[in-house]
């Protein structure tokens, strides 16, 4: 029996429709590989590898801060120890003038004191009585000069050794022009008896006579 041309073509998309749905689970059991696209449908092209991001390097050193420790006490400064001076022997004192006027208590003292005494008066006057141990030096007689030079072998008095000159006192000048002499010698310690022998008797201090 024939089969109506509406029936042949119903049968005819059904299988065509059942050939597709095989078509399509065939495919969809396909690796990604192998299957087909679907027309209309854009297959999206291979991803581009993600791109490298660089390793983080080593973290930064960070620079602890310490806090402030403990102020320590400022030690007070020791002073240097002073060392031991050595006292070296002081010179003799020198007068502030070499030649000086004294009085007669002071020429007791160097008298006392043992320091040598000069007679400026004439030999005789000498001989009629002089201070005790003084050494007769006439300033006007032609032999002083030997006379002073044996004093200064006896005494040996140094530049700074007091002297005592002494004469008659008053208005006696024999006794500063022996002392001038002196110190042109290079004696810078001469003592001038101001008032004189006429004094030292009055005193009642030590009298000797006789030449020298």
């Amino acid at each position: 029996m024939l089969s109506q041309p509406g029936t042949t073509l119903f049968r005819m998309l059904a299988l065509a429709g059942l050939a597709g749905v095989g078509a399509l689970l065939s495919n969809a059991l396909q690796p990604p590989s192998r299957r087909l696209p679907w027309s209309g449908f854009r297959q999206p092209g291979p991803t581009a590898p993600p791109a490298k991001v660089a390793p983080p390097g080593p973290p930064l050193a960070v620079e602890a801060v310490q806090p402030p420790g403990p102020t320590r006490p400022t030690s007070p400064a020791v002073p240097p120890v002073p060392r031991p001076s050595v006292k070296a022997t002081p010179p003799p004192a020198v007068p502030a003038s070499p030649i000086r006027e004294i009085s007669g208590q002071e020429a007791w003292r160097a008298f006392q004191d043992g320091h040598a005494f000069l007679d400026a008066r004439r030999s005789g006057e000498y001989a009629a009585g002089h201070v005790a141990g003084a050494w007769c030096a006439p300033v006007w007689e032609a032999d002083l000069e030997d006379r002073l030079l044996a004093f200064k072998a006896a005494r040996r008095p140094g530049p700074e050794d007091p002297i005592v000159i002494y004469c008659s006192g008053g208005d006696c000048r024999d006794s500063h022009l022996l002392a001038e002499r002196l110190l042109r010698e290079g004696y810078f310690h001469l003592l001038i008896y101001r008032d004189g022998f006429p004094d030292w008797v009055a005193q009642k201090h030590p009298v000797e006579k006789g030449q020298p």
